[in-house]
């Protein structure tokens, strides 16, 4: 794996997913189930753009996925079907290129172009009695929908690791108060508009304002934000009213500021399913917390 794409956030969240996927599929192989890998934004799988200016969140995103896909087909023993989807047709067409490869043959690989949201539901919903699975959602920004992760949390069936992108939260949540236009992508992604209520808290104004000055008169109402770890405190909340266990993140960092939250969280309700993968999952986030 090339760091200069991603650095070290990236490869402690390739790290984390190859431990997962290789305990998963040893500790599943002697079940009768069907195993699925699912990367929801899948990239072009091989190619690796140029890196761009760290303020370029999408571009450095999309590299980190692209390294996914090769983690998850390096895994033996494998999935029974692997399932990448992109919604560019050039990233696509890279996709079906690596599919084909030599190393790759026998491994049943299924290609999709559809929004990421249209994918993961389609994806869960598709799923049979025998079929268990792992998820991968590393979202460029914003893209994915709180609705789509309700229909994973209600499959019974998936383990899903979600990139929450906290950096794009927080910076279409100003300090100062809301923007009117961030309001309805924030409601999509948090599934709800009471996160204003939630990280917002009003406070008045104790300054007289001068001609220069662009408070408002003394005592008038003002919204502050709330403090950075309460933002994601709340996140964390709202996953686990959904999930029967998430796990507590684990913050990718780059020059000492958290660009996403990196989740893990099971949908199947079994107490001893649970039990499991807390205790694995536990084992693999400690180790690579300090890496």
């Amino acid at each position: 794996m090339n760091d200069a794409y991603g650095g070290l956030w990236t490869r402690k969240k390739l790290e984390i997913l190859r431990d997962y996927l290789a305990f998963y599929v040893q500790a599943l192989k002697n079940q009768p189930f069907t195993l699925h890998y699912a990367d929801a934004f899948a990239g072009t799988g091989a190619h690796i753009p140029p890196m761009g200016d760290e303020s370029q969140l999408e571009l450095v995103s999309r590299d980190a996925l692209e390294g996914s896909v090769r983690a998850a087909l390096g895994i033996e023993p494998g999935f029974h079907r692997y399932h990448f989807n992109d919604n560019k047709p050039e990233h696509v067409e890279r996709l079906r290129d690596l599919a084909a490869m030599e190393e790759h043959q026998g491994k049943q690989v299924d290609i999709t172009q559809q929004d990421a949201n249209d994918f993961v539901r389609d994806f869960c919903r598709s799923l049979k009695g025998m079929d268990r699975a792992v998820l991968f959602v590393d979202p460029y920004s914003a893209q994915l929908d709180w609705s789509s992760l309700e229909i994973v949390a209600a499959s019974g069936k998936v383990d899903l690791w979600l990139l929450f992108p906290i950096s794009a939260l927080s910076r279409m949540t100003p300090m100062k108060g809301i923007r009117d236009e961030w309001r309805e992508p924030l409601n999509r992604l948090l599934g709800t508009g009471a996160w204003e209520a939630a990280f917002y808290e009003v406070a008045e104004s104790s300054s007289t304002p001068d001609l220069f000055s662009d408070a408002g008169p003394a005592g008038a109402e003002r919204q502050e934000r709330q403090e950075f770890a309460k933002l994601e405190a709340w996140v964390t909340s709202r996953l686990r009213e959904l999930f029967p266990y998430v796990a507590e993140p684990i913050p990718l960092m780059s020059h000492n500021r958290p660009l996403f939250d990196l989740y893990f969280a099971v949908s199947n309700q079994s107490s001893q399913a649970i039990r499991l993968a807390k205790r694995v999952v536990g084992d693999i986030l400690k180790k690579r917390r300090s890496s």
